[in-house]
């Protein structure tokens, strides 16, 4: 078992042992239910062909089929698949969704490939992987490096290889393919409502309210545009090019114009630029990491400026840099709930692919604003209960909805 897997695995066990959970779930989710890896052949533009590596990890199913994204990166592995399995295994139990968790990847510089050549990789990527995905098994959705485009894609290769329309199999697809069009903002929107629920357990609740964000991806631009329109005050934004900086806040309209004109957030006009890892410094009232996993560390606790931190990324805080945070009076919103927003507006897309009955855009955001509002003062209660941080008590949360499936399992399904 990969480091990753295992130090994700003890935040859970530590958290599940406090509320009494019976021992039985801890050896269950010890180690992954299913892995599967493969390789993918690629033909290049140039007529080269290309062999990729690649995952899709099925984590538990006991609360239902699993669920969980595909991640193009260059940095994916299996560890990190099946660490991020775990977490929607978590997640998803959290939320109180009907879904056990997944994940899928491909160690791939996505951004070098052509539209062509990231067509067919996607669709050999579902060709290999297409006896595992379904409705009632296992349910792909977007993460890093994916979008709506590559679940139609996927959606429509599927589709071929079974001769039928199978919508429900995979969700975040474009509206006209099945989707729902609040998945893409779901992220955001919903880590900036654990925002707006906790602030006041966050330490965050009065003051100037203002937010340094790390990274500006779908997740990251989303939180910022709700964050600003409830007064929130975006002073510090940074990507691979370096971190933007205003003190009397940044344009959001500039920063999406340049980055959707291929630059950086530092190209935009009359900010400050300061390197990329100067966010972690810059202070703030709210740090949101919203980038790659493992950017706060043991070693890099004592450079943050903030009062709180809301993870939009999956695993920004190490497991190391738990007890430094609490030394340091730092509080989390822990990312099993923050990001959370995502596959619940998923579950919402699937139940639609699955009945054919629509659901409007004001719906879908009555129904994420009430599941995750609930879902955070059910954390905030937990904490108090086990006189712990939040990360502890979403994980002590999560367990007990886990345990509970367990038990109603019984003893004959092992």
């Amino acid at each position: 078992m990969g480091d990753q897997l295992s130090a994700a695995r003890d935040r859970l066990f530590d958290a599940a042992r406090k509320t009494g959970v019976e021992c039985e779930l801890l050896e269950t989710l010890k180690y992954p239910q299913e892995t599967l890896a493969a390789s993918i052949p690629v033909r290049m533009d140039d007529g080269a062909l290309k062999m990729v590596k690649a995952w899709r990890c099925r984590y538990s199913d006991l609360l239902g089929p699993t669920k969980g994204g595909l991640r193009f990166h260059p940095s994916t592995n299996a560890d990190e698949v099946q660490t991020l399995a775990f977490w929607m295994t978590v997640k998803c139990a959290l939320m109180q969704l009907p879904y056990g968790g997944g994940k899928g990847g491909i160690s791939v510089d996505y951004k070098s490939l052509s539209q062509s050549e990231r067509e067919r990789l996607t669709r050999a990527f579902a060709e290999r992987f297409a006896h595992i995905f379904g409705p009632a098994r296992d349910i792909p959705a977007p993460d890093v490096g994916t979008g709506p485009m590559e679940m139609a894609w996927i959606a429509d290769t599927i589709g071929q290889v079974r001769h039928e329309h199978v919508p429900g199999l995979i969700t975040g697809k474009p509206p006209i393919a099945g989707g729902l069009e609040g998945r893409a903002p779901a992220t955001g929107q919903g880590a900036f409502l654990v925002l707006d629920t906790l602030a006041e357990a966050l330490g965050v609740a009065d003051g100037d309210k203002t937010i340094a964000l790390q990274g500006y991806g779908s997740g990251g631009r989303h939180f910022a545009r709700f964050a600003a329109d409830a007064g929130w005050k975006i002073i510090a934004v940074a990507d691979s090019g370096g971190t933007a900086f205003d003190a009397e806040g940044l344009d959001l309209d500039v920063l999406d114009k340049v980055k959707a004109d291929g630059g950086s957030v530092v190209d935009a006009e009359g900010v400050e630029s300061r390197k990329s890892d100067a966010i972690l410094s810059v202070e703030a009232d709210v740090l949101v990491p919203a980038a790659m996993g493992g950017q706060i560390t043991s070693d890099t606790v004592g450079a943050l400026s903030c009062k709180a931190i809301v993870e939009i990324a999956n695993g920004p805080v190490l497991p190391e840099a738990d007890a430094a945070l609490r030394d340091a009076g730092i509080k989390v919103a822990p990312d099993i709930l923050a990001n959370a927003g995502g596959v619940f507006v998923s579950w919402l897309e699937w139940v639609v692919n699955r009945s054919g009955v629509p659901m409007s855009n004001d719906e879908v955001t009555k129904r994420l604003t009430d599941r995750i509002t609930a879902r955070a003062k059910a954390v905030a209660q937990k904490a108090e209960e086990l006189d712990s941080d939040m990360r502890t008590a979403a994980y002590a949360v999560a367990a007990e909805q886990l345990d509970k499936a367990l038990v109603a399992r019984g003893a004959g399904s092992y």
